[in-house]
């Protein structure tokens, strides 16, 4: 039986699949901050939080698109199928009623019957080269769903320690005359309305009477980040462990078919017409 590997990506389709996910991370990016507070109140930490949610969400839906359709198969029904004709001699249709099936099991199971005419010792490297090409597909990019939510979560901690330090920063604005103080003083023009239109030192006096604002703007921010990290590690996570269960249950059903219809075939292949 043979195999038609999966072609590399070429660097022309990382590149397309890069842009495409710049586009539409700027994309809901915009559309939150235009539309959402909680998104805008959270400054620009919740922008790579958002960048690690889509990642999250891209690889949920084709892990499970792969794991509970593609690779899911009636197994009752097809090992009852295979059996029948291999009880009956016919490895040859068997092997297409494997190639028809496009699953990981029928896969294995077929290459293995595809040189059922070999010794016992080349048939087991025929399925052991074919569990090596197979079985990766089934776990592959699971584990990433358990990184994803520690990176948000870690994000959402490094934009609220970055928000606290830059209202504690506002906070202590003291020198009013200082042109490195009014320069810094810009900064936090935005979170006080009434300095918005304010320059110079009389900015500096407006955020030194605002100091209760600003500090309350920046816990905000802080808190806004920390919550939408924790929300996107929370899903992330939680996903890993529903996808990582499925996986290990793919594996253990699809190890032992594979041994009990081997053993069938093996055992059964001077009677049949190999």
């Amino acid at each position: 039986m043979s195999y038609e590997r999966d072609k590399p990506e070429s660097m022309g389709m990382k590149v397309a699949v890069f842009g495409g996910f710049m586009v539409l991370w700027l994309g809901i990016g915009f559309l939150l901050h235009a539309a959402s507070s909680f998104f805008r109140e959270g400054g620009w930490g919740m922008w790579p939080i958002l960048a690690s949610c889509i990642v999250f969400i891209g690889i949920t839906i084709e892990r499970v698109r792969y794991l509970f359709f593609r690779a899911t198969e009636d197994r009752a029904a097809f090992v009852a199928e295979v059996q029948k004709r291999l009880l009956h001699g016919d490895v040859r249709g068997a092997v297409a009623f494997c190639q028809s099936k496009n699953a990981p099991l029928a896969n294995i199971v077929g290459a293995g019957l595809a040189n059922l005419n070999l010794s016992d010792r080349e048939v087991q490297e025929a399925v052991d080269e074919a569990a090596l090409y197979e079985l990766p597909k089934i776990e592959v990019r699971t584990g990433y769903l358990a990184m994803i939510g520690n990176i948000a979560t870690l994000l959402g901690l490094l934009g609220t320690i970055i928000g606290l330090i830059i209202s504690f920063a506002g906070v202590s604005l003291e020198k009013v005359n200082d042109p490195a103080t009014q320069k810094r003083a810009l900064a936090y023009k935005d979170f006080v309305p009434a300095c918005a239109a304010l320059r110079g030192k009389n900015l500096v006096e407006c955020i030194k009477q605002n100091k209760a604002t600003i500090l309350a703007r920046g816990i905000s921010e802080a808190m806004h980040c920390t919550a939408f990290g924790l929300f996107v590690g929370i899903l992330s996570l939680l996903s890993f462990s529903v996808l990582n269960g499925r996986t290990q249950v793919l594996l253990d059903a699809l190890n032992q078919t594979v041994v009990n219809l081997m053993n069938l075939a093996v055992l059964h292949r001077k009677a049949m017409k190999v």
